[in-house]
């Protein structure tokens, strides 16, 4: 069994999570591993720590709870994003050597964006 990087198991279920199309039991999603199934407890642990942060939403079922994802992809990688600059001394240096590395058609849409605020 391999470790996993600190909030991989996190990680790996909101993935999962986003694969179906709505809601799923939490045999679902653990059947849904492919390797380093986590324990049904350490699963269902994550699911409410996720629930507890907003990602996750719990929806009392028959026999138990159907799990899914509250913010799609885009959401969390703003979030991911708002949360580096929330930990860094120098926002304007962070935000200068982002924009550095975009693309040009990231940059027109971050453009057009900005002029639609």
């Amino acid at each position: 069994m391999t470790r996993r990087s600190h909030g991989g198991l996190e990680d790996e279920v909101l993935r999962l999570l986003r694969s179906y199309d709505g809601p799923v039991t939490s045999r679902r999603l653990w059947d849904a591993f492919d390797a380093d199934q986590p324990a049904r407890t350490t699963l269902l642990t994550v699911l409410s720590r996720l629930e507890a942060k907003g990602l996750v939403q719990r929806t009392p079922a028959a026999g138990g709870a159907l799990f899914s994802v509250i913010r799609t992809d885009a959401h969390a990688a703003a979030r991911s994003m708002t949360e580096a600059l929330d930990h860094v001394g120098d926002r304007r240096a962070a935000l200068t050597h982002f924009a550095g590395e975009l693309d040009s058609t990231d940059l027109d849409v971050l453009r057009r964006v900005l002029g639609e605020s």
